[in-house]
Protein backbone atom coordinates (compact mmCIF):
# COMPACT_ATOMS: atom_id res chain seq x y z
CA UNK A 1 0.00 0.00 0.00
CA UNK A 2 1.25 3.51 -1.08
CA UNK A 3 1.97 5.90 2.27
CA UNK A 4 -0.33 8.33 0.35
CA UNK A 5 -3.50 5.67 -0.04
CA UNK A 6 -2.70 4.96 3.32
CA UNK A 7 -3.00 8.14 5.04
CA UNK A 8 -6.36 8.55 3.39
CA UNK A 9 -7.40 5.86 5.11
CA UNK A 10 -6.12 6.98 8.02
CA UNK A 11 -8.47 10.00 7.84
CA UNK A 12 -11.42 7.76 7.06
CA UNK A 13 -10.84 5.78 10.09
CA UNK A 14 -10.25 8.54 12.18
CA UNK A 15 -14.05 9.49 12.10
CA UNK A 16 -14.78 6.29 13.52
CA UNK A 17 -16.69 7.44 16.61
CA UNK A 18 -17.43 3.93 17.91
CA UNK A 19 -13.67 3.68 18.43
CA UNK A 20 -12.66 6.95 19.79
CA UNK A 21 -15.51 6.44 22.35
CA UNK A 22 -13.92 2.98 23.55
CA UNK A 23 -10.36 4.07 23.75
CA UNK A 24 -12.28 6.90 25.85
CA UNK A 25 -13.56 4.45 27.92
CA UNK A 26 -10.41 2.15 28.41
CA UNK A 27 -8.29 5.87 29.13
CA UNK A 28 -10.88 6.63 32.12
CA UNK A 29 -10.53 2.89 33.47
CA UNK A 30 -5.97 3.26 33.08
CA UNK A 31 -6.78 6.98 35.13
CA UNK A 32 -8.51 5.27 37.89
CA UNK A 33 -6.16 1.78 37.77
CA UNK A 34 -3.59 4.06 38.34
CA UNK A 35 -4.96 5.96 40.65
CA UNK A 36 -5.59 2.85 42.48
CA UNK A 37 -2.22 1.34 42.43
CA UNK A 38 -0.32 4.19 41.79
CA UNK A 39 3.63 2.25 41.68
CA UNK A 40 5.46 4.67 39.14
CA UNK A 41 4.96 7.00 41.26
CA UNK A 42 4.93 5.91 44.26
CA UNK A 43 7.27 2.56 44.08
CA UNK A 44 7.20 2.01 47.84
CA UNK A 45 3.30 0.82 47.56
CA UNK A 46 4.88 -2.17 46.03
CA UNK A 47 5.94 -3.36 49.12
CA UNK A 48 2.19 -3.29 50.76
CA UNK A 49 0.71 -5.46 48.44
CA UNK A 50 -1.33 -8.17 49.07
CA UNK A 51 -2.48 -11.41 47.36
CA UNK A 52 -6.19 -10.14 47.33
CA UNK A 53 -5.09 -7.17 45.74
CA UNK A 54 -3.05 -8.89 43.21
CA UNK A 55 -5.97 -11.84 42.08
CA UNK A 56 -9.31 -12.02 43.89
CA UNK A 57 -11.87 -13.92 41.77
CA UNK A 58 -15.49 -12.17 42.32
CA UNK A 59 -14.19 -9.09 43.57
CA UNK A 60 -13.99 -5.99 41.24
CA UNK A 61 -11.47 -4.79 41.80
CA UNK A 62 -8.03 -6.56 41.89
CA UNK A 63 -4.42 -6.16 39.60
CA UNK A 64 -5.22 -8.35 37.23
CA UNK A 65 -8.69 -8.08 36.56
CA UNK A 66 -7.71 -4.35 35.78
CA UNK A 67 -4.28 -5.36 33.67
CA UNK A 68 -6.75 -8.20 31.56
CA UNK A 69 -10.05 -6.64 31.45
CA UNK A 70 -10.41 -3.43 32.69
CA UNK A 71 -8.24 -2.34 30.37
CA UNK A 72 -9.21 -4.13 27.00
CA UNK A 73 -10.38 -1.09 25.02
CA UNK A 74 -6.72 0.17 25.32
CA UNK A 75 -5.29 -3.47 23.86
CA UNK A 76 -6.47 -6.82 24.69
CA UNK A 77 -4.14 -9.70 26.39
CA UNK A 78 -6.24 -13.21 26.95
CA UNK A 79 -4.52 -15.31 29.44
CA UNK A 80 -5.41 -18.75 31.03
CA UNK A 81 -5.98 -16.89 34.22
CA UNK A 82 -6.40 -18.66 37.35
CA UNK A 83 -3.17 -20.61 37.50
CA UNK A 84 -1.40 -17.79 35.92
CA UNK A 85 -2.13 -15.47 38.47
CA UNK A 86 -2.34 -17.82 41.62
CA UNK A 87 1.24 -18.34 40.61
CA UNK A 88 2.24 -14.51 40.86
CA UNK A 89 0.18 -14.74 44.75
CA UNK A 90 2.80 -17.94 45.31
CA UNK A 91 5.63 -15.98 44.38
CA UNK A 92 4.60 -13.00 45.59
CA UNK A 93 7.94 -11.66 46.11
CA UNK A 94 9.15 -12.34 43.16
CA UNK A 95 5.82 -10.79 41.23
CA UNK A 96 6.71 -7.53 43.60
CA UNK A 97 10.19 -7.69 42.26
CA UNK A 98 8.56 -7.90 38.69
CA UNK A 99 6.10 -4.64 39.35
CA UNK A 100 9.57 -2.95 40.94
CA UNK A 101 11.64 -3.68 37.59
CA UNK A 102 8.71 -2.83 35.47
CA UNK A 103 8.09 0.84 37.13
CA UNK A 104 11.82 1.45 37.15
CA UNK A 105 12.32 3.93 34.35
CA UNK A 106 16.26 3.71 34.66
CA UNK A 107 16.02 0.51 32.74
CA UNK A 108 15.66 -0.40 29.93
CA UNK A 109 12.35 -1.84 28.00
CA UNK A 110 14.04 -5.16 26.94
CA UNK A 111 15.71 -5.82 29.92
CA UNK A 112 12.12 -5.41 32.01
CA UNK A 113 10.96 -8.39 29.19
CA UNK A 114 13.74 -9.76 29.31
CA UNK A 115 14.52 -10.12 32.79
CA UNK A 116 13.84 -14.12 34.37
CA UNK A 117 11.25 -13.34 36.94
CA UNK A 118 10.81 -16.78 38.49
CA UNK A 119 7.00 -17.24 37.71
CA UNK A 120 5.48 -20.27 35.68
CA UNK A 121 3.56 -18.93 33.13
CA UNK A 122 5.33 -15.02 32.80
CA UNK A 123 7.36 -16.64 29.65
CA UNK A 124 6.73 -17.36 25.77
CA UNK A 125 6.22 -13.63 24.31
CA UNK A 126 5.62 -11.98 27.63
CA UNK A 127 1.96 -10.61 26.77
CA UNK A 128 1.29 -10.33 30.34
CA UNK A 129 4.44 -8.15 31.44
CA UNK A 130 4.51 -6.34 28.15
CA UNK A 131 0.92 -4.92 29.57
CA UNK A 132 2.02 -4.15 32.62
CA UNK A 133 4.38 -1.95 31.07
CA UNK A 134 1.78 -0.57 28.89
CA UNK A 135 -0.75 0.54 31.28
CA UNK A 136 2.38 2.59 33.40
CA UNK A 137 4.20 3.69 30.30
CA UNK A 138 1.24 4.33 28.22
CA UNK A 139 2.82 7.37 26.42
CA UNK A 140 5.66 5.67 25.08
CA UNK A 141 4.81 1.91 24.77
CA UNK A 142 2.33 0.70 21.72
CA UNK A 143 -0.87 -2.32 22.93
CA UNK A 144 0.74 -4.35 20.69
CA UNK A 145 1.76 -6.99 22.63
CA UNK A 146 1.90 -10.21 19.79
CA UNK A 147 5.53 -10.15 18.07
CA UNK A 148 4.65 -11.77 15.03
CA UNK A 149 1.96 -9.30 14.88
CA UNK A 150 4.62 -6.24 15.15
CA UNK A 151 6.96 -7.97 12.95
CA UNK A 152 3.70 -7.83 10.32
CA UNK A 153 2.91 -4.32 10.67
CA UNK A 154 6.43 -3.05 10.16
CA UNK A 155 6.75 -5.05 6.89
CA UNK A 156 3.30 -3.63 5.56
CA UNK A 157 4.47 0.19 6.52
CA UNK A 158 8.36 -0.60 4.85
CA UNK A 159 9.87 -0.49 8.47
CA UNK A 160 13.11 -2.21 7.69
CA UNK A 161 13.83 -3.45 10.93
CA UNK A 162 16.58 -6.48 10.05
CA UNK A 163 18.70 -3.32 8.61
CA UNK A 164 17.85 -1.41 12.15
CA UNK A 165 18.81 -4.44 14.10
CA UNK A 166 22.11 -4.38 12.92
CA UNK A 167 22.28 -0.80 13.33
CA UNK A 168 21.57 -0.26 17.37
CA UNK A 169 22.05 -3.81 18.71
CA UNK A 170 24.98 -4.46 16.03
CA UNK A 171 23.93 -8.11 15.57
CA UNK A 172 20.91 -9.71 13.09
CA UNK A 173 17.24 -9.14 14.26
CA UNK A 174 16.70 -13.17 14.47
CA UNK A 175 19.25 -13.07 17.35
CA UNK A 176 17.53 -10.17 19.40
CA UNK A 177 16.30 -11.55 22.42
CA UNK A 178 11.89 -10.91 22.80
CA UNK A 179 12.93 -7.86 24.58
CA UNK A 180 15.40 -6.50 22.66
CA UNK A 181 12.32 -6.92 19.46
CA UNK A 182 9.59 -5.39 21.34
CA UNK A 183 12.06 -2.67 21.86
CA UNK A 184 13.23 -1.97 18.64
CA UNK A 185 9.74 -2.47 16.75
CA UNK A 186 7.98 -0.44 19.19
CA UNK A 187 10.29 2.24 18.53
CA UNK A 188 9.67 1.34 14.46
CA UNK A 189 6.26 2.05 14.72
CA UNK A 190 6.05 4.87 17.52
CA UNK A 191 8.67 6.75 14.59
CA UNK A 192 6.45 6.15 11.82
CA UNK A 193 3.10 7.29 13.92
CA UNK A 194 5.18 10.40 15.42
CA UNK A 195 6.03 11.60 11.65
CA UNK A 196 2.48 10.97 9.92
CA UNK A 197 0.19 10.70 12.28
CA UNK A 198 1.16 12.78 15.25
CA UNK A 199 -1.82 13.97 16.46
CA UNK A 200 -3.74 9.99 17.35
CA UNK A 201 -2.86 8.95 20.21
CA UNK A 202 -1.41 4.88 20.97
CA UNK A 203 -4.36 2.72 20.96
CA UNK A 204 -5.96 4.55 17.69
CA UNK A 205 -2.82 3.87 15.80
CA UNK A 206 -2.74 0.41 17.50
CA UNK A 207 -6.84 0.10 16.30
CA UNK A 208 -5.83 1.01 12.79
CA UNK A 209 -3.02 -0.89 12.13
CA UNK A 210 -5.32 -4.39 13.17
CA UNK A 211 -7.75 -3.26 10.70
CA UNK A 212 -6.28 -1.87 7.71
CA UNK A 213 -3.59 -4.70 7.87
CA UNK A 214 -4.92 -8.63 8.32
CA UNK A 215 -3.01 -10.43 10.76
CA UNK A 216 -3.46 -13.94 9.31
CA UNK A 217 -2.11 -17.11 11.28
CA UNK A 218 -0.45 -19.69 9.17
CA UNK A 219 -2.58 -22.25 7.68
CA UNK A 220 -3.19 -25.26 9.84
CA UNK A 221 -3.76 -28.84 8.21
CA UNK A 222 -7.36 -30.31 8.38
CA UNK A 223 -8.38 -33.96 8.27
CA UNK A 224 -11.27 -35.06 6.16
CA UNK A 225 -13.71 -35.71 8.80
CA UNK A 226 -16.08 -34.08 10.82
CA UNK A 227 -16.63 -34.81 14.30
CA UNK A 228 -19.66 -36.75 14.37
CA UNK A 229 -17.79 -39.24 12.06
CA UNK A 230 -15.33 -40.42 14.35
CA UNK A 231 -18.07 -41.64 16.56
CA UNK A 232 -19.10 -38.24 18.67
CA UNK A 233 -21.46 -36.23 18.57
CA UNK A 234 -19.95 -33.30 21.06
CA UNK A 235 -16.74 -32.08 22.21
CA UNK A 236 -14.57 -33.76 24.09
CA UNK A 237 -15.36 -33.39 27.80
CA UNK A 238 -12.50 -35.43 29.18
CA UNK A 239 -9.28 -35.98 28.25
CA UNK A 240 -9.55 -39.77 27.60
CA UNK A 241 -12.23 -38.73 24.89
CA UNK A 242 -9.39 -36.71 23.56
CA UNK A 243 -7.18 -40.24 23.82
CA UNK A 244 -9.59 -41.68 21.91
CA UNK A 245 -9.72 -38.88 19.36
CA UNK A 246 -5.58 -39.66 18.96
CA UNK A 247 -6.36 -43.40 18.55
CA UNK A 248 -8.16 -42.56 15.35
CA UNK A 249 -6.08 -39.66 14.23
CA UNK A 250 -2.77 -40.17 14.72
CA UNK A 251 -1.68 -41.22 11.51
CA UNK A 252 -3.34 -38.42 9.80
CA UNK A 253 -1.54 -36.15 12.13
CA UNK A 254 1.81 -37.83 11.09
CA UNK A 255 2.72 -40.17 14.08
CA UNK A 256 2.43 -43.59 11.54
CA UNK A 257 3.36 -46.07 14.75
CA UNK A 258 1.94 -45.93 18.19
CA UNK A 259 4.52 -48.04 20.51
CA UNK A 260 2.69 -47.89 24.34
CA UNK A 261 0.02 -45.98 25.65
CA UNK A 262 0.97 -45.76 29.60
CA UNK A 263 -0.47 -44.08 33.44
CA UNK A 264 2.21 -41.98 34.13
CA UNK A 265 3.87 -38.80 32.16
CA UNK A 266 4.11 -38.74 29.50
CA UNK A 267 0.51 -40.53 28.27
CA UNK A 268 1.98 -41.85 24.50
CA UNK A 269 5.09 -43.20 23.10
CA UNK A 270 4.83 -42.73 19.67
CA UNK A 271 6.67 -43.17 16.06
CA UNK A 272 6.65 -40.14 13.82
CA UNK A 273 7.34 -40.45 9.94
CA UNK A 274 10.83 -40.67 10.22
CA UNK A 275 10.84 -43.65 12.58
CA UNK A 276 12.01 -40.77 15.33
CA UNK A 277 10.63 -41.70 18.94
CA UNK A 278 8.32 -38.90 20.27
CA UNK A 279 7.10 -38.94 23.59
CA UNK A 280 3.33 -37.24 23.82
CA UNK A 281 1.15 -35.76 26.89
CA UNK A 282 -2.35 -35.54 25.78
CA UNK A 283 -4.76 -33.19 27.18
CA UNK A 284 -8.11 -32.12 27.16
CA UNK A 285 -6.78 -28.20 26.72
CA UNK A 286 -3.79 -27.18 26.37
CA UNK A 287 -3.46 -25.00 29.45
CA UNK A 288 -4.09 -28.48 31.46
CA UNK A 289 -0.01 -29.03 30.91
CA UNK A 290 0.86 -26.49 32.98
CA UNK A 291 -1.81 -26.51 35.71
CA UNK A 292 -0.67 -30.36 36.22
CA UNK A 293 2.82 -28.79 36.08
CA UNK A 294 4.53 -31.13 33.94
CA UNK A 295 7.99 -30.97 32.98
CA UNK A 296 8.12 -29.45 29.46
CA UNK A 297 11.26 -30.99 29.30
CA UNK A 298 9.35 -34.59 29.56
CA UNK A 299 8.02 -34.66 25.80
CA UNK A 300 7.88 -33.29 22.40
CA UNK A 301 3.85 -32.63 21.62
CA UNK A 302 1.03 -31.73 23.54
CA UNK A 303 -1.71 -33.13 21.96
CA UNK A 304 -5.34 -31.67 22.92
CA UNK A 305 -8.78 -31.07 22.10
CA UNK A 306 -8.30 -26.79 21.91
CA UNK A 307 -5.40 -24.89 22.42
CA UNK A 308 -6.74 -22.02 25.27
CA UNK A 309 -2.75 -20.79 25.31
CA UNK A 310 -2.04 -17.17 24.03
CA UNK A 311 1.05 -16.20 25.93
CA UNK A 312 2.90 -19.80 25.37
CA UNK A 313 6.24 -20.08 27.91
CA UNK A 314 9.34 -20.56 26.14
CA UNK A 315 10.67 -24.03 25.20
CA UNK A 316 7.21 -25.31 25.68
CA UNK A 317 6.19 -28.58 23.51
CA UNK A 318 4.80 -28.46 20.45
CA UNK A 319 0.61 -27.93 20.45
CA UNK A 320 -1.42 -30.07 18.00
CA UNK A 321 -4.88 -28.98 18.90
CA UNK A 322 -7.37 -31.88 17.17
CA UNK A 323 -10.33 -28.79 16.76
CA UNK A 324 -8.23 -27.37 14.19
CA UNK A 325 -7.98 -30.29 12.11
CA UNK A 326 -11.67 -31.17 12.07
CA UNK A 327 -13.72 -29.74 9.15
CA UNK A 328 -16.87 -29.21 11.50
CA UNK A 329 -14.74 -26.47 13.52
CA UNK A 330 -13.24 -24.78 9.74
Amino acid sequence: MMLDELLQKAKEFEQNTEIKRKIQKGKAQLKKFLKVYPFREKPELIESLTPEQIYNPGSDDYFFLWIEHKTRDLGAITVYGAKVYLNAIEEIERFKQLLRTVIDEKIPISEKIDKEYGIKGFGGDKHIIKKILYCYFNESILPIFNTNHMEKFCQKLNLDYEKRALQEYHKPYGNLSKGEKFELLNKLLLEFKNKFLPSWENPLFMRFLYQIFEVKEPPKKRVSAPLHRLGLLFEPQSEQEVVYLFSLLHRELDFPYILKFQETFPDVIVLDKNRNPKKIEIEKFASDFIAHEHDPDGCDYIICWENDLVDIPEKFPEIISLKDYLEEYE
